[in-house]
């Protein structure tokens, strides 16, 4: 078995892993990326077409994060020549009862970003394919959108090894083991050990498996995803529907969707999921499921209740105390990072999170505030 030494080893290519050695590379900095499955795959929390990102969040710690966030999408964009973000527009809605557009309206004003807040009745009249009760509180933020997720993370890989001539991507490659041991850690893979000067563990849902020592507090669950053919696809364009995010009142009703885009139909899907084994994936999404989800159509979205179903698609959340996310240092390593997992809704603060994890392993400390996320 051949042995290596590395000075920055990141394990999983997905966004968090991708982005990280995007950062590194950018700074000139040696960075070899691990990738158990072949590029791209569908097996984790990073692939699919799009993914929402908005600066309304019900929770100050990472709403007050989110104008940085958009910064680093835009500063990728740069990088990259490309453009990674579609604007659609947001919409966050909830019934009288429930307080979450109340909270999100409130961090939108504190962080001066423009929105419209409303009840369900007038948000009907604005937009037709709306049937909300008309006593909802519904709250609109113009400059949410999408980012291009399968096509984000594969640019800041291949951006990774533009920028610095010692960045090596291994795909296929699963890490047997970690040894923490010595006086640096190894990654064990069937044909290499490597030794890190800095290790990045980024590897979602295969965290606690890679780190079990540590027996961290997150549970791999089941997302699944539906792809809606409307009649009137009109309707549901980008530009004329949005985005959106409903909370209803406990935490199994929460769902969201997002206009068709690249015309694979309306993206809808619940913000929950059974426990999953994510070395045995399921891809059947059941009839149960998509009669919840017409359900909720039915009650909010009418023309969407009732449309063909044109694709599905599973990935895996990996679901820590509070969805809050772990992004930290080994306790007992100062030269090992985690970064996993996000909890379901990682996606869009994944570039900064990238920059975040390229300054802890370069100078041990950055000025992003993370203390929310830091729970190991």
């Amino acid at each position: 078995m051949q042995h290596v030494a590395v000075k920055n080893v990141i394990i999983g290519a997905g966004a968090m892993g991708a982005s990280a050695a995007y950062h590194l590379a950018r700074r000139g900095e040696e960075v070899w990326l691990v990738e158990q499955f072949a590029l791209g795959h569908t097996r984790g929390s990073s692939h699919g077409a799009a993914r929402i990102i908005r600066h309304s969040y019900a929770d100050p710690d990472y709403a007050r994060l989110m104008p940085l966030a958009y910064r680093a999408w835009r500063e990728l964009e740069a990088d990259a020549a490309l453009p990674l973000f579609i604007r659609t527009g947001g919409v966050s809605f909830n019934p009288s009862s429930v307080s979450y557009v109340e909270q999100v309206a409130e961090n939108l004003q504190a962080l001066d970003v423009p929105h419209r807040r409303m009840s369900g009745k007038l948000w009907n009249e604005a937009n037709p394919a709306f049937g909300l009760p008309a006593d909802y509180d519904v709250v609109f933020e113009p400059d949410a959108g999408a980012l291009t997720a399968s096509k984000a993370v594969a640019t800041q890989i291949e951006l990774a090894s533009r920028l610095s001539p010692m960045t090596r991507v291994l795909p296929e490659t699963p890490v047997r083991h970690i040894d923490l041991d010595g006086s640096r850690p190894v990654v064990v893979t069937d044909d290499l050990t490597i030794e890190a000067e800095r290790l990045i563990v980024a590897a979602g849902s295969w965290v606690g498996r890679l780190l079990p020592d540590l027996a961290l507090p997150v549970r791999p669950t089941r997302q699944q995803v539906l792809y809606f053919r409307p009649g009137n696809r009109a309707l549901f364009e980008i530009g004329r529907f949005p985005a959106f995010i409903y909370m209803g009142e406990s935490p199994d009703q929460a769902f969201y969707g997002m206009p068709d885009f690249q015309g694979l139909g309306v993206k809808v899907a619940r913000h929950d999921g059974p426990d999953a084994d994510p070395d045995n994936p399921d891809p059947v999404v059941g009839e149960a499921y998509r009669e919840l989800v017409r359900d909720f159509l039915r009650a909010h979205i009418p023309a969407l209740g009732s449309a063909d179903i044109g694709l599905t698609e599973v990935c895996l959340y990996t679901i820590a105390p509070g969805e809050r996310f772990l992004v930290d240092f080994h306790p007992a390593r100062p030269d090992v990072l985690i970064a996993s997992p996000c909890s379901g809704h990682g996606f869009k603060f994944s570039c900064l999170i990238g920059r975040v994890l390229a300054d802890l392993a370069a100078n041990g400390a950055t000025d992003v505030p993370i203390d929310a996320w830091k729970r190991i």
